[in-house]
């Protein structure tokens, strides 16, 4: 009867425990597994889940998910201010490519070829030459940058995805560029060798990322600081001038833009930002895209061509240019009219809820010309509030 009653309760105790692992691993208690097998999992139940969206699901950064395929898809790249400046000196052999830039509500893909830098006196890329103003059009701030990989993985339609992979210390995607030929294969495989670390390490630590919040304003100004600035502001010769006023000033952008004057900037409608790219492809008024991250800024000058809607993104789908917007992480907008050397220059600059700057727009015109009529007029039209 006793071993009977011994028998009874360790069922009792088996069953117990199984349920309480069943019951652990339902609560999450899986994520004590290793990256790469939750990473795999995911990837089966949802096999169209983008990497930054998956990420966030498992609760790592991009890069740590990228650094889980090293030995397999993925090899490490050196890192250093000195090593991603080298591997993208050497982008013009790779033919042409699709570069991407994105942040957390646009993404911005564009497909061209870069051609070598030409370098005037003071050792600035021409414009149209490396990656000023041609049609891979890039700003970097690699300062921020902390690791690069190359990916080579199955792509769409049977073909192999050649891609490296640039993140910030955050893990974050600052920039990707995709080989989007089937010549330069070669270029690419040298590239990736020349550039190899010598330690293929699977694990990567980053930094935890700044909490999300608003943009902190700065203590509200004296009536002379904004005496200051509206004479300051008039007295601007290039759009590039506004950022040094603000730190001089210590304004955030939309503190200045709110104190300017309403002649000079004012509020518009988050739907300004899908009116504003519809009117610039029905009036045939080419444009220019700015999207940022931490790490890099990618303009697109040129025409829009092909618009659509899907689900929550708002698109633009021409052959050599793509822009995803996710409409709803539009809170509102601001025309922006800055004075410069060749007339006023028109911006219109979106904003999500907690005042971080989504994308900014402005009309395309040759160097040292005035904007468009056709641009101002658009964008006059836009719904205020």
């Amino acid at each position: 009867m006793n071993k009977q009653h011994s028998k009874s309760r360790t069922l009792r105790a088996a069953t117990t425990a199984i349920a309480l692992a069943a019951a652990m691993l339902a609560a999450g208690c899986a994520s004590q597994q290793p990256l790469a097998e939750r990473w795999a999992q995911l990837r089966t139940a949802e096999p169209k889940v983008h990497p930054r969206d998956a990420a966030q699901k498992l609760g790592v950064s991009e890069a740590q998910l990228v650094a889980t395929e090293v030995g397999r898809q993925a090899v490490r790249l050196n890192d250093g201010e000195q090593n991603f400046k080298a591997i993208f000196e050497r982008l013009p052999e790779l033919g042409r490519i699709k570069a991407i830039t994105r942040n957390d509500n646009v993404v911005l893909e564009r497909a061209g070829v870069v051609t070598p830098a030409q370098r005037d006196a003071e050792g600035r890329a021409r414009p149209g030459t490396g990656f000023a103003g041609g049609p891979i059009d890039l700003r970097f701030s690699t300062g921020q940058w902390a690791s690069a990989f190359a990916v080579v993985q199955p792509g769409r339609a049977g073909k192999t995805s050649h891609s490296l992979q640039f993140f910030d210390r955050h893990g974050d995607a600052v920039h990707k560029v995709y080989l989007d030929n089937e010549e330069h294969v070669a270029a690419f495989d040298k590239l990736v060798a020349d550039f190899r670390m010598s330690v293929q390490n699977t694990a990567l630590t980053v930094e935890p990322a700044p909490a999300p919040g608003p943009v902190i304003a700065n203590p509200k100004p004296s009536e002379e600081d904004i005496k200051e600035l509206r004479l300051s502001w008039h007295e601007l010769t290039d759009v590039h001038q506004f950022p040094r006023l603000l730190r001089e000033l210590k304004l955030t952008r939309e503190q200045a833009l709110q104190l300017i004057g309403a002649e000079s900037a004012w509020r518009i409608q988050p739907q300004a930002a899908q009116a504003l790219i519809e009117q610039a492809r029905t009036r045939q008024q080419p444009i220019m895209v700015f999207v940022s991250n931490r790490g890099m800024t990618q303009i697109y000058s040129g025409p829009i061509e092909k618009t659509s809607s899907s689900g929550e993104w708002y698109n633009v789908l021409d052959p050599d240019f793509n822009l995803h917007l996710r409409q709803a992480a539009v809170d509102h907008g601001w025309v922006v009219r800055r004075p410069t050397d060749h007339g006023v220059v028109t911006s219109v600059e979106f904003y999500d809820a907690r005042g971080n700057m989504i994308v900014n727009f402005f009309s395309r015109r040759e160097r040292g010309q005035e904007e468009t009529v056709l641009w101002r007029n658009i964008v006059g039209a836009l719904p205020r509030g």
